[in-house]
């Protein structure tokens, strides 16, 4: 996107009144003295005209910020050596003070100092109450009941699928593919422009005007092919099971028919294998590792972690 533009609208004239007789408006750069009384601008009175006032530089040529000259305090231009109204040399001459344009100010904010100690203290409450109803937790002895096991063989299938996917994605293997348009991106297409001016001083009687824009953007959206098609693959279907209690668990049998050669429609294969082991104790259930299911009989006393609040065990503490 394209970054902000800046264009100068021209130079114009600050305006600054007279300290001692109260001429107002006089104009920054063509007026160094007043015209009723004849005393010196002063350049710390400067200021910004209304819109309405504004009187353009011509021929105006930036050259520097005006300088005090170190005898009279009268402001020169950049460019001299010596002050036209006393004659003095402006070596070691300072800088003028500059304008800075007035911003609208925000609102400011009401500051309500209890409302924060409202919104800790609620956090604190409602932190100590999950950890005293849902973490905190105490040791209880309890008695291991029963092994139980369960075992799985995942089933897999040879078979015609469909799927859907944009056209530059289709695999070129794909059967029987049909597409329509639809969105598949967005881009971002200039409107037009959002512009502010703004003015600053230059601090040689005159300010400058800028304009400044941004663009703007309104999204449009970019249409692609979307395309169903069919294609071979193993899929995964109802796996086979067997459960029982104990501790010598067992695989089932999968039982494929003989015509499974892969590459076959059809064709069935063993997948993945899993296994899951459960102890009973206290009336409740835990789901564990092997090295666990195996530490413990049936019969035995085991010490573990249970919530204070329900009672239920915390299965990581086995």
């Amino acid at each position: 996107m394209s970054e902000e533009r800046v264009e100068s609208q021209g130079f114009f004239e600050m305006l600054w009144d007279c300290d001692h007789c109260g001429t107002k408006g006089l104009l920054g750069k063509s007026q160094r003295h007043c015209p009723e009384c004849g005393a010196p601008q002063n350049p710390d009175k400067r200021y910004f005209p209304d819109e309405d006032q504004q009187k353009a530089a011509v021929g105006h040529q930036f050259v520097g910020a005006d300088r005090h000259c170190p005898a009279c305090n009268t402001p020169q231009s950049a460019k001299a050596t010596n002050c036209t109204h006393c004659g003095s040399p402006l070596d070691g001459s300072k800088e003028v003070r500059g304008v800075v344009a007035p911003v609208a100010a925000a609102p400011p904010k009401r500051r309500r100092p209890w409302l924060w100690i409202i919104v800790i203290l609620a956090v604190v409450a409602t932190g100590f109450g999950i950890w005293w109803r849902c973490v905190r937790t105490q040791v209880a002895t309890l008695t291991v009941t029963a092994h139980r096991w369960e075992r799985a063989i995942a089933i897999e299938e040879y078979a015609d699928q469909q799927e859907s996917d944009w056209h530059d994605r289709v695999p070129s293997e794909a059967r029987g593919s049909s597409c329509y348009r639809k969105q598949r991106s967005t881009k971002q297409v200039q409107t037009g422009e959002d512009c502010h001016t703004e003015r600053k001083d230059k601090k040689d009687g005159t300010f400058e005007q800028i304009k400044k824009c941004k663009p703007t953007y309104r999204s449009e959206g970019i249409d692609d092919d979307w395309c169903t098609y069919t294609m071979r693959r193993w899929r995964a279907i109802e796996p086979v099971k067997t459960t029982g209690t104990g501790t010598s668990p067992a695989w089932p049998t999968a039982n494929l028919p003989p015509e499974t050669a892969a590459g076959n429609l059809g064709a069935r294969r063993q997948g993945k294998r899993t296994e899951t082991l459960i102890l009973e104790l206290g009336g409740q259930t835990c789901e564990v590792s092997d090295a666990t299911w195996r530490k413990y009989a049936d019969g035995q006393k085991a010490k573990v972690e249970v919530r204070a609040s329900s009672g239920d065990v915390v299965c990581s503490s086995l």
